[in-house]
């Protein structure tokens, strides 16, 4: 009768979203599944940690080595190790190493969360690795990112700058165009009267030659 009713209160805390409370009374009753639900959920929130550093303070040695328990355990399943090793991690930074030692038993859970958290480590390293990997391909086969607001912005810039260049161009061209000294009437005036004269002395000499020609024709 009282475990229902702590369990009751257990679900009337997660319902006001009393976090502390329900995890504290989820370490009491000893189920490790809700006490996992709790922790993921708190995970997804936006200050994940302060939430989890509030609700870690509130809990006594007896109950950080329950709760070290449940990590081991969590840690061995690479669908759970992420939230172990977020609740790990706030545990490790509110609890200073001389605590840490004190608390009994605590050798032999570290001895079995050192190799899974190391394994771990590596898959995600793989994993990042994998990913810069893939990067380079793409940078390499020359995909097109996808333009953005500030693509847009910037084309459209660059695109006005050369149409101010190329209008300035163009007026540079007609202001030296019409800064270029025409030829004046005069000077084609006389150039066609030279061309006059010299037609009309090719013509006078052809005739000439003629008349020498039929000279002796006569006589």
């Amino acid at each position: 009768e009282e475990g229902v009713l702590r369990g009751q209160e257990l679900e009337n805390a997660l319902l006001d979203a009393e976090y502390t409370k329900a995890i504290q009374i989820a370490l009491e009753l000893r189920r490790p599944r809700k006490l996992f639900e709790l922790f993921s959920e708190l995970c997804r929130k936006r200050e994940a940690g302060d939430h989890i550093d509030k609700a870690l303070h509130a809990l006594g040695k007896e109950e950080f080595l329950l709760l070290f328990e449940y990590i081991r355990e969590w840690n061995t399943k690479p669908k759970l190790c992420h939230v172990a090793q977020s609740v790990l991690f706030r545990a490790f930074n509110i609890l200073p190493p001389t605590e840490i030692i004190e608390i009994k038993g605590i050798s032999e859970l570290l001895e079995g969360l050192i190799p899974y958290s190391q394994r771990h480590f590596s898959r995600i390293d793989r994993l990042i690795r994998s990913t810069f990997l893939l990067d380079y391909t793409l940078l390499r086969m020359s995909v097109i990112e996808p333009t953005t607001q500030d693509d847009l912005k910037t084309k459209s810039l660059l695109h006005s700058e050369k149409n101010m260049e190329d209008n300035a161009e163009e007026d540079q061209k007609q202001v030296s165009e019409e800064q270029k000294p025409k030829p004046s009437g005069k000077k084609r005036k006389s150039h066609k009267s030279g061309d006059h004269s010299r037609s009309h002395k090719k013509v006078k000499d052809s005739s000439t030659h003629a008349n020498t020609a039929a000279v002796p024709l006569q006589a």
